[in-house]
């Protein structure tokens, strides 16, 4: 990733969660980064006209924000068309002609939760997030009534929020159930709804955010995977899985497609994707070598089911 191309997705990832990173979280996310590395990233898009907001709480978060103006929940709001021309007119100065590609595409739905496939912006969703947002700035306890778990009960979790990640449709929490307590992944759209105790937090020294990948799984043991895709698995990929976009950028050929980032090693969601949707060579494994060797081995698995 060129310098070039690390400082559009820098911006974009600034775009699609204000105030939620650090230059450190910024840093950890890219391939070979350094703090300085992002820091000039952001003096780069400052230089472009663009301003980068930053909000001071236990460390310093960053957000650029749409300039329209609005109360509560601005994350969720559409740029408007001063907003995106604004943005995309940077680029003249940011990148090449494949990035303005790339950042139009993601502007167009990069705040358009509905066409994401996501339902975030309908009521009772913002009820949920604002409450969960409140929840975690104010560190109080909360109980998820009602929440569909994998294993198919229904029940209430009392939890402490410290992370909402609304593109990828998870909470973070540490889950406060006697019988097995500790820090967890929730789904927002499986929560009926959510009640704010008074109670504020105890366990906090155990909280363990976990990175997230697009495929919603968590493990901090992440391995960088490249793709390239047709039009068929690129619709695939961002239909099942929307926070893929900010990750796919046009290819070499015509109608072709690149996906590059940081996915759990285990390559649990991915391998189910390329096995899939690789039937008429859909699509290509670039790197690494182990996500080959692991499809191969899964591929010869499955053969051998069918054949015995």
């Amino acid at each position: 990733m060129t310098p070039r191309e690390r400082c559009v997705r820098v911006l974009l990832r600034i775009l699609s969660s204000p105030y939620r990173f650090t230059l450190q979280d910024l840093a950890s996310h890219f391939e070979q980064p350094t703090i300085e590395g992002i820091k000039e990233d952001i003096r780069q898009i400052r230089q472009a006209g663009i301003h980068v907001d930053i909000q001071k709480r236990d460390r310093f978060y960053y957000a650029i924000l749409p300039e329209t103006g609005f109360r509560e929940l601005q994350y969720l709001q559409p740029l408007s068309e001063l907003d995106k021309a604004k943005i995309v007119r940077a680029l003249d100065y940011l990148g090449s002609e494949r990035d303005r590609m790339y950042l139009e595409r993601k502007l167009d739905s990069l705040y358009d939760f509905q066409r994401l496939g996501l339902r975030s912006l309908r009521r009772p969703a913002l009820d949920r997030i604002d409450k969960l947002e409140s929840a975690r700035k104010q560190k109080k306890r909360t109980i998820l009534v009602n929440y569909r778990s994998n294993s198919g009960t229904i029940r209430d979790r009392k939890v402490e929020p410290f992370d909402v990640d609304v593109e990828l449709d998870t909470l973070q929490a540490y889950d406060l159930t006697e019988e097995n307590p500790g820090n967890k992944h929730f789904l927002l759209s499986r929560i009926e709804r959510v009640a704010m105790l008074e109670e504020t937090w105890k366990c906090e020294e155990d909280h363990r955010y976990q990175k997230t990948d697009v495929f919603r799984i968590s493990n901090n043991d992440q391995e960088l995977v490249q793709l390239e895709m047709d039009l068929y698995a690129y619709n695939a990929l961002v239909g099942s899985f929307p926070k893929a976009l900010a990750d796919i950028t046009a290819g070499v050929g015509e109608g072709m497609y690149e996906f590059q980032s940081m996915v759990n090693a285990d390559f649990i969601g991915l391998s189910n994707y390329i096995l899939g949707n690789a039937g008429m060579a859909h699509i290509r494994i670039i790197r690494p070598v182990r996500l080959i060797e692991m499809i191969i081995a899964k591929t010869d698995e499955i053969k051998h089911k069918i054949t015995c």
